[in-house]
């Protein structure tokens, strides 16, 4: 057995259609543009307002709304492990 001890590695083994179906069931609501591209670089960034700002060149009240309305279309609320574990694996199915 190929070694399995990343998310990486976990979703590898997941069948293309169930990682797809994720995705949309997740993150479907965001669309392709500025929300989702806003919560990729924010948790790449470990959820930094002024990191994340700073990426996208940005005033960080505007990650701020973004971020509040990632979370108000997936229902998930960003300062909660699970909700953000839940999000990147989404981003990393899509």
């Amino acid at each position: 057995m190929e070694q399995l001890d990343t998310l990486a590695a976990l979703l590898a083994g997941v069948p293309e259609e169930v990682r797809s179906v994720y995705a949309v069931r997740t993150l479907g609501a965001l669309g392709d543009g500025m929300l989702r591209e806003t919560l990729e670089v924010f948790l790449a960034n470990n959820c930094s307002w002024t990191r994340t700002a700073e990426a996208l060149h940005l005033h960080v009240n505007t990650v701020h709304y973004r971020i509040e309305r990632v979370e108000s279309l997936t229902g998930r609320d960003l300062s909660r492990l699970e909700h953000k574990l839940d999000l990147y694996a989404a981003l990393r199915c899509g």
